[in-house]
């Protein structure tokens, strides 16, 4: 399989998610994309890939980034970073100060948890 079948698959699996997240059917995007289902339906399944023009259209009508239909979420620390900020975006500023503080106490509780794992020499 090519490099880019596998980048179509990708986010054509990405756009389908996030499409079901918001609670929509394959015939309420295609109806607003100008598309029938089973053209949008190829999109999804990574058989056609999505123009600039069309990705746009989706994270407008998901309400959602660009970078969300077209980058997986990564078990990485960066990619762990990225999604605990998207999850925070629209939070307060006093309730993300509050957040947080409970993440250092869970990391304290986990370092020591982790230390006490460990035999000393």
């Amino acid at each position: 399989m090519s490099r880019q079948v596998q980048i179509n698959k990708i986010v054509g699996r990405l756009v389908a998610k996030k499409r079901e997240a918001v609670s929509l059917t394959q015939e309420d995007v295609a109806g607003r994309l100008n598309l029938n289902t089973e053209s949008y339906g190829r999109i999804e399944r990574g058989v056609t890939p999505l123009t600039v023009s069309r990705l746009v259209k989706l994270a407008t009508l998901f309400q959602c980034g660009i970078d969300e239909l077209v980058l997986e979420t990564s078990t990485g620390l960066t990619g762990q970073a990225q999604y605990i900020a998207n999850m925070l975006d629209g939070v307060s500023s006093s309730d993300r100060d509050e957040i947080v503080k409970i993440v250092e106490k869970i990391c304290a509780l986990s370092h020591k948890k982790h230390l006490k794992s460990i035999k000393p020499y």
